[in-house]
């Protein structure tokens, strides 16, 4: 007999989640996290969709504050502003929710233990190695977060208070810069004055990124925290399932090529998980069926944001400035507003394409690669 239906490494929202799901169901689960206090140090934006109520709970308690729109800024300063009627994503205390999660997973029957990294462990048999002793489980999970991802990109954020300045609340800063690409940078607003200020890309220098992105927003300011982390880079041919062990949220590079996020996205897999595990452990299904519904789910939409990475990865920031211009001209922050969403960026797509502003608004010199990458 084993010592676990699930032994799941990583407490994140992904881990978590999914240990609340298959222990509501009945089975035998074991909740592993390196960390001695879930969700320090801080490695997330803590934006995240409002479809996250879709497919994991959100309580309004660790919901700091709503936005409804963005102010895109081009390298040189030229501004998108694209908003919603109502919010579109929500800024949480992400370290608060991360333990309420887990609380949640406890609360359901799944056992939870801090502190203790998983330091080798045999897919095949299900077998684990956690401080010296052996484990076993009929399925795990590796849901070990970003420092699991095969291949990621630095980030870093600040969270800032701004002295000089209130800042509209209902919108967030997202300015490009060609050295960054398919990375950017943000100031997502905490209140009239504190934002999370961030950074990421394939660079090594990015607190000079940061502190010009915030000296270009004020010349009043002051860092109150600094924190550093990773985000990982998708990979459409990860095997997300291999013998016992199948792959959730960073660790899977379940996160969206353009922006970086993955709460979303990682909380959908769980569901679907928990679905296949439980048909797994009572007989009537194969542990493949994760990988082939995740790609159901996730892969048109994920293809399509992978295209858009490729696009940026081409201009120089004069393209961007000129493709910003172009966007004004003709009328795109209208369209962005009516069509744009944080999680299914596919209709914008279409609607730019269909109505030909992709390739009107592309330096004539780039038509050719840009209609490569979207034949």
């Amino acid at each position: 007999m084993t010592d676990y239906d699930v032994l799941i490494m990583g407490a994140g929202p992904a881990g978590s989640t999914l240990a609340r799901l298959t222990a509501t169901k009945g089975f035998r689960v074991g909740l592993f996290e390196r960390k001695k206090i879930i969700g320090l140090p801080l490695q997330c934006a803590g934006l995240v969709s409002h479809r996250i109520m879709e497919v994991n709970v959100l309580p309004d308690e660790f919901i700091l504050n709503s936005v409804r729109g963005a102010v895109l800024h081009s390298p040189s300063g030229i501004k998108l502003r694209v908003s919603k009627d109502r919010p579109e994503a929500h800024v949480i205390d992400r370290t608060a929710y991360d333990q309420h999660l887990a609380e949640l997973a406890m609360e359901a029957g799944a056992e939870l233990t801090k502190g203790t990294a998983v330091r080798d462990f045999n897919e095949k048999t299900g077998h684990v190695r956690v401080n010296g002793d052996e484990l076993s489980a009929d399925v795990l999970v590796d849901a070990r977060g970003q420092s699991a991802a095969p291949s990621r990109y630095p980030a870093r954020q600040y969270l800032v208070r701004f002295r000089d300045s209130e800042m509209d609340t209902d919108f967030v800063d997202l300015k490009v810069d060609s050295r960054l690409s398919p990375g950017f940078m943000w100031r997502i607003p905490i209140d009239e004055q504190t934002a999370r200020v961030g950074v990421f890309g394939p660079q090594q220098n990015l607190k000079e990124f940061l502190k010009g992105f915030i000296s270009d927003l004020s010349s009043d300011f002051e860092i109150l925290e600094s924190h550093h982390g990773f985000i990982p880079r998708p990979d459409l041919d990860l095997r997300l399932v291999r013998g016992r062990c199948i792959l959730l949220g960073d660790a899977a590079g379940q996160v969206k090529p353009t922006t970086g996020g993955g709460i979303v996205l990682a909380s959908r897999a769980a569901g679907v998980a928990a679905e296949v595990i439980q048909g797994v452990l009572e007989g009537d299904a194969d542990l493949k069926e994760y990988e082939d519904a995740c790609r159901k789910i996730h892969m048109s939409e994920m293809k399509n944001q992978m295209r858009v990475q490729r696009t940026f990865r081409l201009l120089s920031d004069k393209d961007l400035d000129h493709i910003f211009l172009k966007m004004k001209e003709y009328g795109a922050e209208d369209i962005i507003s009516e069509y744009g969403d944080m999680d299914r960026q596919t209709p914008l797509i279409r609607e730019f394409l269909k109505r030909g502003i992709l390739f009107r608004i592309i330096p004539s010199i780039l038509t050719s690669k840009v209609a490569g990458i979207w034949k």
